[in-house]
């Protein structure tokens, strides 16, 4: 035993010394060359290449050195030998004719990179490796020829096509690059989401460039020549979107279900997109074509109930909405309600029209008859009830009602206890708190509601919570709470003009007080309820600076830029609004769609 420890002991004080001089004189060998000393380098390199096996990078660095030398004889014996010896790997020989290339023999050259072609295994790797090394020479012909070849030799396989639309798109040969990306889908279908984010990497924003021209010109003729095949209508439909045509996008989508007689399938989920987009009015297209295949499509009753909620989202984001387009839409719900009285649909219709008639058109005793009916009758299922419940205590307290909505709000909670529902109905019962001024018991409450599922109800809790708590240290009369309060209560009443008089007191009072971020953005709040964008985004503004580590920081941001984007014109703006989410407020949550918007406005992400 102790034999072999002496034996053990004697080997590490004989090689670990070794081991570092040959570690020091590389790292000496390397500074050498990085400052272009090549003399100095040249015998470390020397060295380590014929004691080191020939290893790659030594053999490498060695001719390298040999070649800035001009010592061309030794340099072209070194790289045969490489060659001759290492017989498999063409790399070597590519090197050999990169030499010849180089010191003005390309014939020679052109021999040595026909024959490494010609000689290449029928391997996928070997294809990708002598291609790899024609590439990293500059060779880009060569490479080409190299996939060819092994399309015939090895076989036909996605990869080749990608590498070979990529070295096309190098030379601008646009035409094959795209015919490259296609055929993919003749080789393997399956590969449409693989090719999806490639051409993400390859195709600009502008739809009328010249590579998108003629990508979208070779997908039409796949179209022509097999109708049938919707693989490459799919991508072109897919293309459009992503280049925000979805006038293209619809008719495309139209003319396959035609086609193919889908019944309004494709058409549905085309819908959905341009909803989540907020391109309402191509939505609006694609239910008016379901609805046009007549009740006995599958997606009929869908299509109409859909249609009027989009009628509905557009006019009711829109404060400039006219009283004529608002009339013109409950008609069209009342006569769709009779055409579904027997559809589950006629439930959630009854809902939106009594939210219109009650809170746009200044008739809440119409929504109030119509839900009571539907609450004393017990109709529908158990969520559509829920729901109407919910509709129903909204409109009671528009009316000034702060007892029954109470009850239904708590039947709510009640019955749907662990769901998002019942979450919202104990959001908007202690909400009636706090208009009723019980705001401790609301605060109570808000706390409870902080833990919601739902980050809107959480973020809603948190921030009125707050309110509350930062007042009421400071006021324990609750004065200014229940002037806010008040203000509050005629905002969502929609009795604007009082709502604005209770927040100018507060702000003529109590001009130093912390709840004057909270003000402000109800000012905006109420500003853009009646219409005048440009006085909502300098309330929204000033939260936004002012008050910049504050809880409606965010929001006004977000409100803001939206004013910017869809009500004043002003992308860039917007997009600045949306940038500051992003990089300032990454727990908001605003910062997905912030995020979104933004790559929408400027096409570009953010790092």
């Amino acid at each position: 035993m102790k034999k072999t420890l002496s034996i053990f002991i004697l080997f590490i004080g004989i090689t670990v010394p070794g081991f570092c001089q040959t570690y020091q004189e590389e790292q000496l060998a390397n500074e050498y060359l990085k400052n272009g000393e090549y003399e100095k380098a040249l015998p470390f390199y020397e060295k380590f290449y014929k004691n080191e096996g020939k290893n790659k990078i030594y053999y490498k660095n060695y001719v390298d050195c040999l070649i800035k030398l001009d010592n061309l004889k030794e340099a072209e014996k070194v790289i045969k030998k490489q060659a001759k010896d290492f017989p498999r790997q063409q790399t070597y020989k590519i090197d050999l004719g990169e030499f010849y290339r180089n010191t003005g023999d390309t014939k020679k050259a052109k021999t040595i990179f026909d024959d490494a072609i010609k000689d290449m295994n029928p391997y996928a790797d070997q294809v990708e490796e002598l291609a790899s090394a024609f590439l990293l020479i500059g060779e880009n012909q060569y490479a080409i020829e190299t996939f060819l070849k092994g399309r015939k030799t090895v076989g036909d396989l996605p990869s080749f096509h990608y590498s070979l639309a990529e070295l096309y798109a190098v030379n601008n040969d646009y035409e094959k690059m795209t015919n490259e990306l296609l055929d993919v889908l003749k080789v393997d279908p399956f590969e449409i989401e693989p090719l999806k984010s490639a051409l993400l990497t390859i195709l600009d924003d502008n739809p009328d460039s010249q590579l998108n021209t003629i990508f979208r010109e070779a997908v039409l003729k796949e179209i022509q020549k097999n109708p049938t095949d919707v693989t490459y209508s799919d991508l072109l439909i897919w293309l459009m979107l992503q280049q925000k045509n979805y006038e293209g996008a619809f008719i495309q989508t139209k003319a396959i279900d035609k086609r193919l007689k889908e019944d309004g399938a494709r058409i549905a989920q085309l819908s959905n997109i341009c909803l989540e987009n907020r391109k309402y009015d191509i939505a609006l297209k694609c239910y008016e074509y379901i609805i046009s295949l007549g009740p006995q499509a599958t997606f009929y009753y869908d299509a109409k109930m859909n249609y009027l909620s989009t009628r509905y989202r557009m006019l009711t984001e829109d404060f400039s909405a006219s009283e004529t387009d608002l009339l013109n839409l409950e008609n069209e719900y009342l006569i769709s309600i009779e055409e579904l009285l027997t559809q589950d649909h006629a439930i959630q219709l009854n809902i939106e029209l009594s939210h219109l008639q009650a809170f746009y058109l200044h008739k809440p005793e119409n929504g109030v008859v119509r839900l009571k009916e539907i609450v004393n009758r017990n109709i529908g299922k158990p969520e559509e009830l829920a729901k109407a419940k919910m509709e129903l205590a909204d409109i009671l307290i528009l009316q000034g009602d702060m007892w029954e909505p109470s009850l239904l709000y708590g039947q709510i909670e009640k019955d749907y206890k662990n769901d998002l529902i019942g979450q919202e109905a104990k959001f908007k019962n202690a909400k009636l708190s706090f208009y009723r001024c019980e705001f401790e018991w609301a605060q109570t409450q808000m706390d409870v509601l902080k833990a919601s599922t739902s980050k809107l109800i959480s973020n809603d809790a948190i921030a009125l919570s707050m309110l509350i708590m930062d007042i009421s240290g400071l006021d324990t009369t609750y004065d200014v709470l229940a002037i806010y309060a008040r203000a509050d209560l005629y905002f969502y009443q929609n009795q604007l003009e009082l709502s604005m008089k209770c927040l100018d007191s507060i702000e003529t009072k109590y001009p130093y007080h912390s709840v004057m971020d909270d003000v402000k953005y109800k000012k905006a709040e109420v500003s853009l309820k009646k219409g005048d964008y440009e006085k909502a985004v300098i309330y929204f503004e000033e939260v936004a600076t002012k008050y910049e580590f504050d809880i409606l920081a965010d929001d006004a941001l977000f409100k803001m830029g939206d004013l910017y984007e869809r009500k004043l014109n002003n992308p860039d703006k917007a997009a600045e609004c949306y940038k500051k989410i992003i990089k300032d407020h990454k727990d908001s949550i605003y910062s997905v769609e912030a995020r979104k918007r933004f790559n929408q406005l400027k096409g570009d992400d953010l790092n």
